[in-house]
């Protein structure tokens, strides 16, 4: 055979034979700054955005003709295939990809040989991977918060911070008094919902019982979540202050008084003291603590043998559900005790 006739064989062959890549194409998603993030051939690259753009460019030295689409963990295509493209004129293509749950994802190329214009011969494959590891985070208070403001109805809010996910659509963000999270992650039983101002990442939250709040979150894109945020304790207590203070024996010089805490919750002792005047002068006992029962209730006698003004000082040193506080409030001994 002559060396013209093993061209001709050559090229003939060739000609029957898909492209074989030159290089692989030129991949980038969208990065977790919103900037194309360049993929490569050693491994998957590690993002957390959950809305991803894999835009793929063909060098026309690789092959005349290629497609492009976006597949998830378990081989299902998460963007429209690309149609079959031509390098010369079409040499770059944006799969949007959708959402399908953290995982890793394969961007697919496949470059098509010469005179294959509809993409249905033999193809050689490049594969390029990105793995997304989305999630969020609450981040808990320094310490106890109050339910309300002392000697008052209204239950605070509290602002808490949720660590926001790039490219995720919505946040869902529950919480519950005593709440226990499931094998899933989320709490099991009935909670709260609060919502996520995305400008700043603050969520608002009302604990209106004193006691331990679980607290957990994930991001939404494409109808599919993130896993729950790892679980956040808040410890609310109630304020220590008094709904009333009655006399049931109001003649001195020997006197008792019932006191009523507003939180029925309050366990323990009150330290009760006493002072002479509207001001000034010190404190002293009142003999042993008065014991709080199962009502909130606490009582105390104690005798005055001097009428005028006094002032009583109520101090609680605070348990798991009432914070640690004082009352203190004017009186003036008559024959009877009047509030003054």
């Amino acid at each position: 055979m002559s060396h013209r006739q093993i061209l001709l064989l050559a090229l003939a062959i060739s000609a029957l034979v898909p492209a074989t890549a030159a290089a692989a194409p030129t991949v980038t998603v969208t990065g977790d700054d919103g900037n194309p993030l360049p993929l490569n051939a050693a491994g998957p690259t590690g993002i957390r955005n959950m809305d991803v753009t894999a835009d793929v460019a063909v060098p026309a030295a690789d092959a005349p003709y290629y497609t492009s689409q976006v597949f998830d963990q378990a081989g299902t295509a998460v963007s429209s295939a690309s149609g079959c493209r031509t390098t010369q004129f079409s040499p770059s293509w944006k799969n949007f990809a959708d959402y399908r749950g953290n995982g890793t994802y394969t961007v697919l190329v496949r470059y098509f040989g010469s005179g294959d214009s509809d993409c249905n011969g033999a193809a050689t494959e490049n594969r390029l991977q990105y793995a997304i590891n989305a999630g969020i985070g609450v981040t808990g208070p320094p310490g106890r918060v109050l339910t309300r403001a002392k000697n008052s109805f209204t239950i605070n809010s509290h602002e808490l911070g949720v660590g926001l996910n790039p490219g995720a659509f919505s946040y869902e963000v529950r919480y519950a008094l005593g709440g226990v999270t499931g094998p899933d992650g989320a709490i099991s039983g009935p909670s709260a919902e609060t919502f996520v101002n995305r400008a700043n990442g603050l969520a608002p939250f009302r604990f209106d019982k004193p006691g331990r709040y679980v607290i957990v979150a994930r991001a939404k894109t494409d109808d599919f979540f993130t896993p729950w945020s790892a679980p956040v304790n808040v410890n609310a207590v109630a304020p220590f202050d008094i709904e009333r203070v009655t006399f049931p024996d109001a003649r001195g010089p020997r006197y008792k008084l019932r006191g009523q805490i507003r939180e029925r919750v309050a366990r323990g002792r009150v330290r009760i003291s006493i002072a002479r005047g509207r001001k000034g002068g010190k404190f002293r006992r009142l003999g042993s603590r008065a014991k709080i029962n199962s009502k909130g209730r606490f009582t105390k006698k104690f005798t005055l043998r001097r009428t005028g003004v006094y002032r009583l000082r109520y101090t609680y040193r605070g348990s798991s559900v009432v914070a640690a506080g004082s009352v203190t409030e004017a009186i003036r001994i008559r024959r009877r005790i009047f509030f003054g």
